[in-house]
Protein backbone atom coordinates (compact mmCIF):
# COMPACT_ATOMS: atom_id res chain seq x y z
CA UNK A 1 0.00 0.00 0.00
CA UNK A 2 1.29 3.45 -0.90
CA UNK A 3 1.83 6.04 1.81
CA UNK A 4 -0.61 8.93 1.73
CA UNK A 5 0.71 12.17 0.29
CA UNK A 6 1.51 14.79 2.94
CA UNK A 7 0.66 18.48 2.52
CA UNK A 8 2.12 21.15 4.79
CA UNK A 9 -0.26 24.10 4.92
CA UNK A 10 1.25 27.23 6.46
CA UNK A 11 -1.39 29.61 7.79
CA UNK A 12 -1.18 32.95 9.56
CA UNK A 13 -4.90 33.55 10.29
CA UNK A 14 -5.01 36.54 7.90
CA UNK A 15 -7.88 36.99 5.42
CA UNK A 16 -5.86 35.22 2.73
CA UNK A 17 -5.52 32.15 4.97
CA UNK A 18 -9.11 31.18 4.07
CA UNK A 19 -8.10 30.80 0.39
CA UNK A 20 -5.13 28.66 1.38
CA UNK A 21 -7.32 26.44 3.58
CA UNK A 22 -9.94 26.06 0.83
CA UNK A 23 -7.29 25.06 -1.74
CA UNK A 24 -5.67 22.67 0.76
CA UNK A 25 -9.04 20.98 1.34
CA UNK A 26 -9.61 20.53 -2.42
CA UNK A 27 -6.11 19.16 -2.94
CA UNK A 28 -6.26 16.88 0.11
CA UNK A 29 -9.57 15.36 -1.04
CA UNK A 30 -8.37 14.90 -4.63
CA UNK A 31 -5.06 13.32 -3.60
CA UNK A 32 -6.30 11.58 -0.42
CA UNK A 33 -3.53 13.48 1.33
CA UNK A 34 -2.84 14.07 5.00
CA UNK A 35 -2.74 17.76 5.92
CA UNK A 36 -0.30 19.28 8.42
CA UNK A 37 -1.58 22.71 9.46
CA UNK A 38 1.34 24.88 10.54
CA UNK A 39 1.27 28.22 12.33
CA UNK A 40 4.60 29.81 13.22
CA UNK A 41 4.65 32.39 15.99
CA UNK A 42 7.67 34.69 15.85
CA UNK A 43 10.41 33.69 18.30
CA UNK A 44 10.74 35.70 21.50
CA UNK A 45 13.25 38.51 21.42
CA UNK A 46 16.40 38.10 23.56
CA UNK A 47 15.36 41.11 25.68
CA UNK A 48 12.09 39.43 26.65
CA UNK A 49 13.66 35.98 26.99
CA UNK A 50 16.43 36.99 29.37
CA UNK A 51 14.43 37.15 32.60
CA UNK A 52 17.46 37.41 34.95
CA UNK A 53 18.68 40.72 33.50
CA UNK A 54 15.21 42.05 32.75
CA UNK A 55 14.83 43.67 36.18
CA UNK A 56 17.89 45.88 35.57
CA UNK A 57 16.70 47.07 32.15
CA UNK A 58 14.24 49.92 31.75
CA UNK A 59 11.01 48.39 30.43
CA UNK A 60 10.92 48.97 26.67
CA UNK A 61 7.54 49.51 25.01
CA UNK A 62 6.90 45.84 24.37
CA UNK A 63 3.57 45.27 22.57
CA UNK A 64 2.84 42.23 24.76
CA UNK A 65 3.95 41.02 28.17
CA UNK A 66 5.35 37.58 28.97
CA UNK A 67 2.10 36.57 30.69
CA UNK A 68 0.18 37.04 27.44
CA UNK A 69 2.36 34.56 25.51
CA UNK A 70 0.58 31.41 26.74
CA UNK A 71 -2.72 33.13 25.87
CA UNK A 72 -1.48 33.93 22.35
CA UNK A 73 -0.34 30.32 21.90
CA UNK A 74 -3.65 29.00 23.26
CA UNK A 75 -5.60 31.23 20.88
CA UNK A 76 -3.52 30.07 17.89
CA UNK A 77 -3.91 26.44 19.00
CA UNK A 78 -7.71 26.88 19.29
CA UNK A 79 -7.86 28.31 15.76
CA UNK A 80 -5.73 25.45 14.40
CA UNK A 81 -7.90 22.88 16.18
CA UNK A 82 -11.05 24.50 14.77
CA UNK A 83 -9.70 24.37 11.19
CA UNK A 84 -8.41 20.83 11.76
CA UNK A 85 -11.82 19.79 13.10
CA UNK A 86 -13.58 21.17 10.01
CA UNK A 87 -11.16 19.31 7.73
CA UNK A 88 -11.59 16.06 9.67
CA UNK A 89 -15.37 16.45 9.38
CA UNK A 90 -14.78 16.56 5.59
CA UNK A 91 -12.89 13.25 5.84
CA UNK A 92 -9.38 14.76 5.62
CA UNK A 93 -6.71 13.39 7.95
CA UNK A 94 -5.21 16.40 9.68
CA UNK A 95 -2.48 17.26 12.22
CA UNK A 96 -1.59 20.63 13.72
CA UNK A 97 1.83 22.16 14.35
CA UNK A 98 2.27 25.30 16.43
CA UNK A 99 5.84 26.53 16.65
CA UNK A 100 7.79 29.55 17.91
CA UNK A 101 10.14 30.15 15.02
CA UNK A 102 10.81 32.33 12.00
CA UNK A 103 8.13 31.41 9.40
CA UNK A 104 10.53 30.29 6.66
CA UNK A 105 12.68 28.23 9.07
CA UNK A 106 9.57 26.66 10.66
CA UNK A 107 8.10 25.68 7.28
CA UNK A 108 11.39 24.18 6.02
CA UNK A 109 12.15 22.41 9.33
CA UNK A 110 8.67 20.87 9.64
CA UNK A 111 8.57 19.87 5.97
CA UNK A 112 11.80 17.88 6.43
CA UNK A 113 10.83 16.43 9.83
CA UNK A 114 7.44 15.21 8.57
CA UNK A 115 8.66 14.17 5.08
CA UNK A 116 6.21 16.55 3.42
CA UNK A 117 5.44 16.05 -0.29
CA UNK A 118 4.07 19.53 -1.01
CA UNK A 119 3.91 22.91 0.77
CA UNK A 120 0.98 25.32 0.41
CA UNK A 121 1.13 28.92 1.54
CA UNK A 122 -0.55 32.21 0.79
CA UNK A 123 0.74 35.23 -1.02
CA UNK A 124 -0.07 38.55 0.63
CA UNK A 125 0.67 40.65 -2.42
CA UNK A 126 2.79 43.20 -0.53
CA UNK A 127 4.51 45.86 -2.64
CA UNK A 128 8.08 45.90 -3.94
CA UNK A 129 9.34 48.04 -1.03
CA UNK A 130 8.02 45.50 1.50
CA UNK A 131 9.82 42.69 -0.35
CA UNK A 132 13.02 44.73 -0.49
CA UNK A 133 12.98 45.53 3.24
CA UNK A 134 11.32 42.49 4.78
CA UNK A 135 11.67 39.79 2.14
CA UNK A 136 8.94 37.35 1.34
CA UNK A 137 8.11 34.15 3.21
CA UNK A 138 7.08 32.62 -0.13
CA UNK A 139 10.44 33.46 -1.72
CA UNK A 140 12.36 32.10 1.27
CA UNK A 141 10.39 28.85 1.27
CA UNK A 142 10.73 28.39 -2.51
CA UNK A 143 14.51 28.89 -2.27
CA UNK A 144 15.00 26.44 0.62
CA UNK A 145 12.30 23.81 0.11
CA UNK A 146 13.16 20.33 -1.09
CA UNK A 147 9.60 19.64 -2.33
CA UNK A 148 7.12 21.50 -4.57
CA UNK A 149 5.65 24.73 -3.17
CA UNK A 150 2.23 26.02 -4.17
CA UNK A 151 1.56 29.73 -3.61
CA UNK A 152 -2.13 30.60 -3.25
CA UNK A 153 -2.77 34.23 -4.28
CA UNK A 154 -4.82 36.36 -1.92
CA UNK A 155 -8.27 37.26 -3.30
CA UNK A 156 -7.57 41.01 -3.08
CA UNK A 157 -4.97 41.14 -5.87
Amino acid sequence: MMNAMKLLVAIDFSESAQSVIAEAEKLAKTLSAKVFLLHAMPPLSPIIDNVDDAATLPQPGIPFQMESLPRLSASAKEKLLEISGRMQAEGIECAIILTHNNEVEAIIEESKKNRIDMILLGSHGHGALYHLLIGSVSEGVIRKASCPVIIIPSKKQ
